[in-house]
């Protein structure tokens, strides 16, 4: 059940309360079996995406913490990867809620024979697994055990509440979760944005408020402006007793003049429109400078349900005959608030600020298919790809011998955000014949690296999707993937484990494909875990191998069908 349009303007001043009768607080417990302590909250803002759920700190800062089932249900999903949320567990609930638990380390002994027969049936170490209702479980049975895989850098539980039906993730401090928390958010930059008469952004200030007391926050003095209109942004976090994360905040309120204006609360978000962060946030202060910041006026193209607004969308007339009252209020899921006041005037003694330059090679819209046809390259952005009219520019340089096979095209500005896959068509007739398998469309980062986004060949033209604006290219990769033994020896009689790590010489973003691997003893299939931020694959001794002498064979392929081989003999 959405909520979003009974959310009133005043949302940061709504007692947590209210929203009993929309989800159950007496129905869920504790997946830790302790209090809660989170490094990570709903909502919170994270490279490109909202954070959907909880992150549960361990008891010690170490992985095997037990987790438990938060309510009665059945096992409904069990995906298991090496990327993402590592290994995952999906409970459904007779209450039309569904609860996640994600890098997990170990599952309980039921739960791991099952998976690891269906992955040695599918001959796949990532699997994802719907065994009906198989595996019932009741509140506070023993499920799994707290770990670090999948796109995880220390151990703890993520853990999500959803809607079973269409699976939206909602914030599940509203099922009744304790955490303790008395201290208010704190405010560490405003953001202003002046803008002209047509809406054209002129000029990105940012302050530094200054602590009055606890809660309370002010600017040393007015705010002097040229433009027409302003609008605001803000630098926020929240942190909870016992703990000195800085997490996410709830929500944000502003009054101008002292009437409700623009609110936000972070309580549900699709995961189909969680990509809109990089439009709720100022996308050129996160890629510049690495700040995050809640943007306060909502663009054209965002589509968030999570706003409230007046006709003013956030953006308010200054003129010289008064100054005008702005108060933030940011608060967080226990009702902690930290409000900003200051006001800000129209300077007759400032200049007026010139419109930034308007040369481009194509006006991206919103709500518009935008396409570039250059010598040796065809882009095309679908709609909704844009959050807001954006002059993109589209620069040819020659092709580098020996190392690219067309032109680099680059396409600014960078610190722009694209919603959408945009396509992307170079020539490719320089490829010779005998490397077009190889071939690849590069992405050139600023920072010197080359990340493949894969491609495929269209005609003479090699093809892919991509996401981000940047410098595209066509290379090539002849080069195979390495294999590394970790922990490996001849004789491993009382070893519990082996492991390898394997790499390549290109990063893959995009449409480019990860490693694919297999692993083989004495010509049959194991089973290697695969932890895919570090490339460590891993196989258990679980008696499958007898004891004796033994072959192994390890294959890794690439993106474009490199393939490395690794060949061992060892004793068990």
């Amino acid at each position: 059940m959405k909520i979003y349009g009974l959310i009133t303007i005043c949302i940061v001043l709504i007692s947590m309360s209210d929203f009993a009768s929309h989800y159950p607080t007496g129905d869920f417990v504790s997946p830790v079996n302790r209090e809660m302590k989170l490094s990570g909250t709903f909502g919170e803002l994270r490279t490109n995406h909202f954070h959907a759920g909880l992150d549960i700190k361990s008891l010690n800062q170490v992985s095997g913490d037990p987790i438990y089932a938060t309510g009665d249900g059945y096992i409904s999903r069990i995906r298991i990867a090496g990327y993402g949320y590592g290994n995952a567990i999906y409970i459904d609930h007779p209450n039309g809620f569904t609860s996640l638990y994600g890098h997990l380390d170990k599952l309980v002994p039921e739960i791991d024979a099952y998976v690891k027969e269906q992955q040695y049936m599918q001959k796949s170490f990532e699997v994802d697994l719907y065994p009906g209702t198989r595996f019932p479980v009741t509140k506070s049975q023993h499920i799994a055990f707290m770990g670090n895989t999948g796109h995880s850098y220390g151990p703890h539980l993520h853990f999500e509440i959803r809607h079973t039906n269409g699976q939206v993730p909602i914030n599940p401090l509203h099922f009744g979760f304790y955490v303790a928390d008395k201290k208010p958010p704190v405010i560490q930059n405003l953001v202003v944005y002046q803008y002209d008469e047509l809406g054209q952004l002129l000029h990105t200030g940012l302050y530094q408020p200054k602590w009055k007391s606890v809660g309370v926050y002010e600017l040393p003095s007015k705010i002097a402006v040229s433009a027409a209109r302003v609008a605001f942004g803000l630098r926020t976090y929240d942190t909870h007793d016992g703990a000195t994360n800085q997490n996410g905040i709830y929500s944000i309120e502003c009054k101008a003049d002292h009437e409700p204006s623009f609110a936000f609360a972070l309580d549900e978000i699709p995961f189909e429109e969680s990509r809109y962060m990089n439009a709720h946030i100022d996308y050129k202060l996160k890629v510049n400078q690495n700040l995050f910041t809640h943007r306060c006026h909502p663009l054209e193209g965002n589509k968030l349900p999570i706003y409230i607004t007046n006709s003013d969308k956030g953006k308010f007339e200054i003129n010289r005959e008064f100054a005008r009252t702005f108060t933030f209020s940011i608060a967080d899921f226990k009702g902690n608030i930290a409000r900003l006041n200051f006001e800000v005037v129209k300077s007759p003694e400032l200049a007026p600020i010139a419109a930034p330059p308007t040369n481009y090679t194509v006006l991206g819209e919103p709500s518009e298919v935008t396409m570039v046809n250059q010598p040796g390259v065809q882009i095309i952005w679908p709609e909704n790809s844009f959050y807001e009219k954006t002059p993109i520019h589209v620069v040819t340089t020659p092709i580098v011998k020996g190392e690219s096979f067309s032109p680099y095209f680059e396409i600014s500005p960078f610190d722009i955000p694209v919603h959408t896959f945009f396509e992307i068509s170079i020539d490719g007739l320089s490829v010779p014949t005998n490397l077009q398998s190889k071939a690849f469309i590069a992405r050139c980062e600023p920072n010197g690296s080359t990340i493949n986004c894969g491609g495929t060949w269209i005609g003479n033209n090699m093809t892919t999707g991509v996401r981000q604006l940047s410098q595209y290219t066509i290379m090539v990769d002849t080069i195979a993937p390495k294999i590394t033994s970790v922990y490996f020896s001849t004789v491993m009689t009382v070893w519990e484990r082996m492991s390898f790590r394997i790499s390549d010489n290109f990063r893959v973003r995009d449409k480019g494909r990860d490693l694919l691997y297999n692993a083989y003893v004495d010509g049959e299939w194991i089973l290697m875990d695969l932890d895919g931020k570090s490339g460590l694959l891993s196989h258990r001794f679980d008696g499958r191998i007898k004891s004796g002498v033994h072959s192994l064979m390890i294959v890794v392929i690439d993106d474009r069908g490199n393939e490395a081989i690794l060949q061992k003999t060892f004793t068990l």
